[in-house]
Order: structure tokens, then C-alpha cells, then sequence
């Protein structure tokens, strides 16, 4: 007797074999998807700015570099990491402006030295040219021409009435004047008269005998001396003041009329 096949049975069977061809097509597509999902995870895509830490085994480190080399490295790779954290670099145009003024102070101070030896005044030389004496009962008065002489080259000297100048005998004050005021030029040579007052003392027998004795004549040397205050100038320009002591010790054959300067000696 012939068995009934089971419709129910058969098409689960055929259902399942149907099935299996899919899966099997679904497998082969899920694994060859696989690999390039793994490929892109590998690789991923590169960006700019990012860093990446390669780890090698240390058997296969021939040399280490020396940790200078790695913040060289960093510098040359990110100059703006480097600075981080320093103060900024003084541009260079500062060091320009110190070295240009440090060079105009040398050349200040050159052109001020050049023009302090050129400019340095030497001091006016004094000649007596000649004495007078006016009696006057016992106390007389002196009347002495001094010449002055300006050896500067460019610097031209102009003297302040109001010196002090005083005439002795033998270290004794026996008159006093006032220096004159006047102007003189470079390489200048100018005569002016010092008029002295006699002093109130008892004049020494010497200059009395010289007075009044014209033969013979009686010599007599005197001492004269002179604080004299002046400015410098050159040209229109007024550079400064100075105050020198001007002394001459000198003979006269006579204190009577016409009176001869026998010698003298002047420094200033």
C-alpha cells in the first residue's frame, strides 16, 4: 500500500532548500563587504595638523638622537609653539637706534673736543710802556700805560672795568686803580692807562728821593699787579668768562719828569 506523502513536510523541505542558496549568497556578500570596512578603518583619511605616534620595537633601534634634536624638530615643525610661553623678540630696528645714538655721542663729543683745543684761550700778555707820577703834597698819584697783547688766533677778549689793581714798593702797598674796560680782538695789540691813588702812609725815603732828584737820577723798582676779569668771544658769540692775575715788577731810572722803564719782567 502505497504511503501518502506528507504536502506539509515536503514544503518545509523545499522552503529550507530554497532558503539555503540565499544564505549562502547573503554570507558572500556580508564577507566581501567585510574587508573593505576593515581596509577603511585601517586607513583612515589624513587631515592636516595631526600628529601620529609610531612605536618601534627597541631591537630594532640602531642610535637614539639626542634630546636636543626633538626640540629643534618641534621648533623647525611649529615656529609658534616654540615662542609659547617667551616674550617676544625686540625688533631690530631698537638696536639700530642705541648704535645710531651711541655713534652721535662720539661724534658730539669729538667735534666738542676739537673745538675745545682750538677754542682755548690763551692768556693776554702785559708790557709796561710807562710811568708818570703826579705830587700831589704827600700822598701821589700814579699814572702807569700798560700795553696788552691778544695772541689768540680766532678768540677775541673783552675786559670788565672794576679789576682790582694795586702798585707797592718793596712788598708795600703804596696805590690802587681800577682796571678799564675795553674790547680787543684776535692777534690784537691795545695801550691803556691805570690810573693808581696814592695811599695815606709815609712814602719810603727811596721814592721820595726819587721824586724829586733829577741829577742824578735815583732808580727805584716797583711791583704792580692786577686781577682782571674778561669774557671770550668769537666773532659775536660770547663763550664764557675767565679772571686772571696779570703781575709786572719793574725799574724806572726816576720817579721825576721823563721817566725810563730800565727792565721788567710780566707773567700772567
Amino acid at each position: 500500500m502505497a504511503e501518502r506523502a506528507d504536502p506539509s513536510v515536503n514544503d518545509h523541505d523545499a522552503k529550507s532548500s530554497s532558503d539555503k542558496p540565499e544564505n549562502k549568497n547573503n554570507d558572500s556578500n556580508s564577507s566581501s563587504d567585510q574587508p573593505e570596512n576593515n581596509n577603511q578603518l585601517a586607513l583612515p583619511a589624513y587631515r592636516s595638523g595631526t600628529s601620529y605616534v609610531v612605536q618601534v620595537p627597541k631591537d630594532q633601534i640602531f642610535c637614539v638622537p639626542p634630546p636636543e634634536n626633538a626640540v629643534l624638530a618641534e621648533r623647525h615643525g611649529n615656529p609658534f609653539r616654540s615662542n609659547k610661553g617667551k616674550k617676544p623678540r625686540r625688533p631690530r630696528c631698537c638696536l639700530c637706534i642705541c648704535v645710531s645714538v651711541v655713534l652721535l655721542v662720539l661724534v658730539l663729543a669729538l667735534i666738542a673736543a676739537v673745538v675745545y683745543v682750538l677754542l682755548t684761550p690763551k692768556d693776554p700778555t702785559f708790557h709796561v710802556e710807562r710811568v708818570v707820577v703826579v705830587k700831589n703834597s704827600t700822598r701821589p698819584d700814579y699814572g702807569i700805560t700798560i700795553r696788552a697783547k691778544n695772541s689768540n688766533e680766532i678768540v677775541g677778549i673783552d675786559y670788565k672795568a672794576g679789576g682790582v689793581a694795586s702798585l707797592s714798593f718793596k712788598q708795600r702797598g703804596i696805590a690802587k686803580g681800577k682796571y678799564p674796560s675795553f674790547k680787543q680782538d684776535s692777534k690784537k695789540s691795545t695801550s691803556f692807562r691805570v690810573d693808581f691813588h696814592g695811599s695815606n702812609i709815609v712814602l719810603p725815603k727811596e721814592i721820595q728821593k726819587s721824586m724829586k732828584s733829577q741829577k742824578p737820577k735815583i732808580k727805584v723798582s716797583l711791583s704792580l699787579k692786577m686781577d682782571v676779569r674778561a669774557r671770550i668771544r668769537v666773532g659775536a658769540l660770547h663763550y664764557g668768562s675767565m679772571k686772571f692775575v696779570a703781575a709786572c715788577d719793574f725799574t724806572v731810572d726816576t720817579l721825576a719828569k721823563n721817566s725810563r722803564i730800565l727792565s721788567q719782567k710780566c707773567h700772567t
